[in-house]
């Protein structure tokens, strides 16, 4: 799995295939036009100003780290590309740094909840439909690109980068996270504990029974149906669908090396590991102390955060 994961990254994946790349795009774009990322974490009405709220005090209490990176850059005046909006709680923390904000999204539903949200908070800013692998954009016309947890479900990820490299201007920064293939997450519980677990989920009231310790009970249900139906999973797809929700269609992981060969055209400055999700344990991570949670994160964390600038 590994070597065909570094191809895949290196632009080197026998896709013959372009059609096989294209129903990829496509299901990824349905996938988040459905279900906008963090659009499920909030339990208020969608598209009015609590509702966003409530979205963004869940994203930076578990994600702290988020802030912290987005200091690492100079926003103020700046010409920003956010690649992946969500709902916009990034975006509105850009443009609330100073950045003149453009965001862009495969799908349509990103594009909507976006909009909706900076016009709740009277902010301005440009949100479009526009493929990474496409941008619209002119050589040279933006400052920084920021991409937060995007780069990984983009199946044409070289040519993504590549893109990016040619609308950045000489000596303009990109800030991205993507999934960290050293992680607890995929060492651990993709590759092994849930691998165990979701054979036992058939077991009558087990589901029920982790719901009480605090597993989402919707996301192990349908888990369990998704592996009864096809028990043979392909390694690319088991790790799809154990992040971002079990119907999600495409997702990869990479190491320090791989991300650094994808961004290979960058000057690579930081290289950075943050976010251990305790939730996912249930009792178990709440226990821990928070100094433990962060050690953990920082070592070992599920979001691997690179900084990097185009040469002049």
């Amino acid at each position: 799995m590994l070597a065909l994961l570094r191809d895949r990254i290196a632009g080197r994946e026998n896709l013959s295939n372009t059609d096989d790349v294209g129903q990829k795009q496509v299901a990824v774009q349905d996938f988040w036009n459905q279900k906008p990322c963090d659009s499920d974490m909030s339990t208020k009405e969608p598209g009015v100003r609590v509702y966003y709220e409530e979205i963004e005090q869940d994203r930076y209490t578990y994600q702290g780290h988020i802030n912290r990176i987005m200091d690492w850059v100079p926003w103020e005046g700046k010409r920003v590309l956010e690649i992946g909006t969500g709902v916009g709680t990034d975006a509105r923390n850009i443009i609330r740094r100073g950045g003149l904000y453009l965001g862009i999204n495969v799908d349509q539903g990103s594009v909507d909840a976006t909009k909706k949200a900076l016009d709740a908070f009277g902010l301005e800013g440009e949100v479009k439909k526009c493929s990474a692998t496409e941008l619209f954009l002119p050589d040279g016309s933006v400052d920084i690109v920021y991409s937060f947890g995007v780069i990984h479900h983009i199946p044409e990820a070289a040519t993504a980068v590549s893109e990016i490299g040619r609308v950045l201007r000489p000596g303009g920064e990109l800030l991205i996270m993507v999934y960290n293939r050293t992680s607890i997450n995929y060492k651990l519980e993709i590759l092994v504990l849930r691998k165990m677990f979701v054979r036992l989920l058939r077991i009558p009231g087990l589901i029920k029974l982790l719901a009480l310790v605090g597993l989402p009970e919707g996301k192990l249900k349908r888990h369990s149906e998704i592996f009864s139906a096809n028990k043979n999973m392909s390694d690319e797809e088991w790790l799809s669908r154990n992040t971002d929700g079990p119907d999600n269609p495409y997702s990869l992981v990479y190491g320090q090396r791989e991300i650094e060969e994808l961004l290979h055209a960058f000057e690579v400055k930081k290289n950075e590991v943050f976010y251990f999700d305790a939730r996912h344990w249930g009792i178990l991570g709440k226990l821990l102390p928070k100094s433990l949670v962060e050690f953990l994160g920082a070592r070992y964390g599920w979001h691997r955060v690179i900084y990097a600038v185009k040469p002049d």
